[in-house]
């Protein structure tokens, strides 16, 4: 079958072809499947009930529809942000999302006047280091026996008024 010249091929979709939602706590059998299948250890479902009910917390996703394809939970506290969990579903990975999640973090945490933002991430999860180290974040420590399973986490951190923002 031919395709008409301004017909897009079918492929990987672009960030933009997903919409930036705030969750609610009615997201959470979504937020709870995508969680499991992508974590050895998740959080619980308690965990995230907490989350959804602080004052402080802004839960982002990306959805295609009505399909959640990932999300971020971070602390926004000024001066300070802090990411808790950002996970995008293996299909939808490398499409820009995760960089759409976090540009979109620390876009929100500039206006509310935030001035760093904190994570912790495992020293083996290389995707997400590169991706935090794209956009200026800089180990700042190691937290000896942070995760269940002993591992070390990494507390890296970025200063939101030395970073060029990316495009999500």
């Amino acid at each position: 079958m031919n395709r008409p010249s301004d017909t897009p091929a079918p492929g990987p979709a672009a960030p933009d072809a997903f919409d930036l939602v705030r969750l609610a706590e009615a997201d959470l059998p979504e937020v709870l499947a995508l969680e499991r299948r992508c974590y050895a250890q998740p959080w619980t479902e308690e965990n995230f009930r907490a989350e959804f009910r602080r004052r402080i917390t802004l839960p982002l996703g990306v959805k295609r529809g009505n399909v959640l394809a990932g999300y971020s939970f971070f602390w926004l506290f000024p001066p300070d942000v802090h990411l808790l969990n950002l996970v995008v579903t293996p299909e939808f990975r490398r499409r820009g999302l995760g960089r759409r999640l976090l540009a979109a973090m620390m876009t929100i945490g500039r206006r509310a006047g935030a001035e760093k933002v904190y994570l912790e991430v495992r020293p083996t999860n290389e995707a997400a280091l590169d991706l935090y180290r794209s956009f200026g974040f800089r180990l700042d420590h190691r937290r000896p026996n942070y995760y269940e399973n002993g591992e070390d986490a990494l507390l890296m951190t970025a200063t939101l008024t030395e970073l060029v923002t990316k495009k999500p």
